[in-house]
């Protein structure tokens, strides 16, 4: 007569078939001998001595992708509803569409590169594009911007602002309780704390007249976040020379502009306009 055990044993070989040895214990994996209708597997090999594990490996992967994709998910909700651009379809611009067409083109998007692999690996760089309208300084930085979200596998919290519509709403935000409670107390805040942060277009906000000088609220401001992203990674685009910035905002702006920016400074003084060219960026 047999015992409890090989009666068992008949059951586990009438049911389940042996798929090999458990990479844990040793002990042989078993999977249901029916599939589904679909004819896929009930379920993954299982190990009857030390547990699911094979069924556990696929839970964690799963939970794994989850979490990979929510992060993505509040990553992305991060960079493009926190940032403050004005033309929406700048955040289309990537590295692989930047054209180059002179040297000046070639050594910006060369530094580019150099700028995003520093980044990704937390150093404290700051990337400043200087040059005239037209040149693909936002296209740049755009792009490098997306390169550190993507390459980090969305890890860190970028933000894109257009400096001079960033100065339009703390303006308006004076005469708005509500408004100004939002801006400075979580925008500011974003942008002194975000693992990188786009700086577009200083200088705009003063309008043609590139030797006038800028106000001291806008003075306060940029200086607020220029200090606050002084050992953060950073990236400047502005259409003025670094003597113009001088003469605008003082040495003390222009200083904190360029620390962190040795052999990241680029400066496109003869490429020509790429949109009376015809050429998009």
């Amino acid at each position: 007569m047999e015992n409890l055990g090989q009666a068992m044993q008949k059951i586990i070989d009438r049911v389940f078939i042996t798929v090999g040895s458990c990479p844990d214990c040793g002990a042989e994996m078993y999977q249901w001998r029916e599939k589904l209708p679909s004819g896929e597997d009930r379920c993954g090999p299982t190990c009857m001595i030390c547990g699911h594990k094979e069924l556990k490996k696929k839970q964690d992967y799963d939970t794994r992708i989850m979490y990979n994709e929510s992060l993505k998910k509040r990553a992305l909700n991060y960079f493009k509803f926190s940032s403050i651009v004005p033309d929406k379809t700048l955040f289309n611009k990537r590295i692989k569409e930047y054209r180059v067409s002179d040297n000046e083109t070639k050594t910006a998007l060369e530094t580019a590169k150099r700028a995003v692999n520093d980044m990704l690996l937390d150093k404290k760089v700051h990337a400043v594009l200087t040059g005239k309208s037209g040149t693909g300084k936002s296209h740049l930085a755009m792009a490098i911007a997306w390169e550190v979200l993507e390459r980090s596998n969305y890890e860190k919290n970028v933000l894109f602002v257009n400096y001079r519509e960033l100065l339009d709403q703390l303006r308006f935000a004076m005469n708005d309780k509500e408004a100004q409670k939002q801006i400075q107390g979580t925008l500011m805040a974003e942008l002194k704390t975000a693992d990188l942060v786009v700086i577009d277009d200083i200088g705009a906000e003063l309008g043609g007249n590139k030797s006038s000088d800028s106000s001291r609220y806008n003075n306060d401001t940029l200086t607020g976040i220029l200090e606050a992203r002084q050992n953060m990674a950073t990236v400047i685009t502005t259409n003025l020379t670094a003597k113009e910035l001088q003469e605008a905002y003082g040495e003390r702006i222009l200083s904190r502009i360029l620390q962190n920016s040795q052999g990241f400074v680029v400066s496109m003084k003869t490429t020509k306009d790429k949109r009376l060219m015809g050429v998009s960026a």
